[in-house]
């Protein structure tokens, strides 16, 4: 951003004072240098809402007790005034409903993962792109990670020749027990299927990864068969499942996660498999990665000037991500979708790395099929292997 462009303003929805992800996303927004948070509706209530925005500072003519009103204020003010983009950290059956109405008033969005927990909502959203070309991101902060850029493209130029292998594990326990019922708001709506959608541990966690299985390869799933189950007695959704890939290529992979791994608390790790040797790559090291030769011999590449990871003493309560190279990533991906916002506004594009609503409809995909292949049929068996294909979505008459 040059020096005199004045800073983004951004409208935050979800993301009260309780709320770690909220925490990270105004970590990365002040970071970036390029946007400032000036207004928001942060909370389920309206108390908690102007709770959150007196301990931030705000304006308190600009904290809401409802997203709608916000958007309808806003966007009636001056082009010098209303902000300049939504970011969404609400839970996930908010974040297709907050997108639609934030289009609606004009205003780009940055929303968490999922883009939404039906594929109904997931097709519409993208169709809404389709007439009205509504720049919209999605929090999938990999691309941004310096080390795994660079995996990425020593894959690409054949540096484990072709691959025969990917797996991926996101494991973490701090759900093993059930907080749910203590208090704990961060549990309690990964656990309901009214907020969090059909799928537990595959909504939360699966997607990530299937997004970093396709990006990291270039390759893409084109069928999967998945299992879960509800380890912790009372819950309803999984909490805990495993996702046989196959690829276009034919390599094999896997994704496993996990809520109850306790224990467990270093986030994503990557191993792809080739003909010439492996690579591997975990947000614990997030500025490293590793090759492996045939012959076993184990090289470790190290990023220079990469935010270190930084384990708090508190990471075996909350999910992954209180962490200085996650928030940096996610700082990378608030300027990449500012830089989009600038050019879109001069009547040109950005070379950017950002997930968008293409890549985010592939993941809401994932999401559904990986869920549809958990549940058993009325036989009582589960479908071996269900076809990975992505909707098209095309304007309706």
């Amino acid at each position: 951003m040059s020096k005199q462009q004045k800073k983004l303003k951004v409208a935050m929805v979800g993301g009260g004072m309780d709320s770690l992800a909220g925490r990270m996303h105004r970590a990365a927004i002040e970071a970036s240098g390029c946007l400032e948070l000036v207004c928001g509706a942060f909370g389920s209530t309206r108390q908690r809402s102007i709770e959150t925005g007196k301990a931030l500072g705000l304006e308190p003519m600009r904290v809401y007790g409802v997203y709608r009103d916000m958007f309808r204020r806003e966007s009636r003010m001056t082009a010098e005034e209303r902000v300049d983009l939504v970011t969404v950290i609400a839970p996930n059956n908010m974040h297709y409903p907050v997108t639609m109405a934030a289009f609606d008033a004009g205003f780009p969005v940055f929303s968490e993962k999922p883009m939404s927990c039906n594929m109904d909502e997931a097709q519409n959203l993208k169709r809404r792109t389709l007439m009205s070309k509504e720049l919209y991101a999605t929090a999938y902060v990999f691309p941004f990670y310096p080390a795994l850029k660079q995996l990425r493209t020593f894959v690409s130029e054949g540096g484990i020749g072709n691959l025969r292998r990917v797996d991926v594990r996101y494991y973490h326990g701090w759900m093993g027990v059930r907080l749910e019922t203590a208090g704990s708001r961060s549990a309690s709506w990964r656990v309901d299927a009214k907020r969090c959608g059909a799928a537990g541990a595959i909504y939360d966690l699966a997607g990530s990864c299937a997004f970093l299985a396709e990006w990291a390869t270039g390759l893409e799933m084109s069928a999967l068969c998945a299992v879960g189950r509800p380890a912790v007695a009372g819950r309803l959704l999984d909490d805990d499942a495993t996702v046989l890939l196959r690829f276009n290529n034919g390599a094999l992979g896997m994704i496993a996660v996990s809520q109850i791994a306790l224990g467990e608390a270093d986030g994503v790790q990557l191993s792809l498999y080739g003909d010439k040797g492996s690579v591997h790559w975990q947000q614990a090291s997030g500025n490293t990665w590793t090759v492996v030769t045939a012959d076993g011999k184990a090289t470790t590449k190290t990023v220079r000037n990469a935010p270190v990871p930084t384990r708090g003493a508190n990471r075996f309560a909350e999910p992954y991500g209180d962490d200085a190279a996650y928030v940096a990533a996610l700082t990378a991906n608030y300027r990449d979708f500012a830089a989009e916002i600038i050019a879109a506004r001069a009547g040109k594009t950005a070379k950017t790395s950002y997930v968008n609503v293409d890549a985010a409809l592939r993941i809401a995909t994932f999401n559904d099929l990986a869920y549809r292949s958990m549940v058993f049929t009325s036989e009582g068996r589960q479908e071996k292997w269900t076809a990975f294909n992505v909707p098209e979505v095309v304007l309706l008459s």
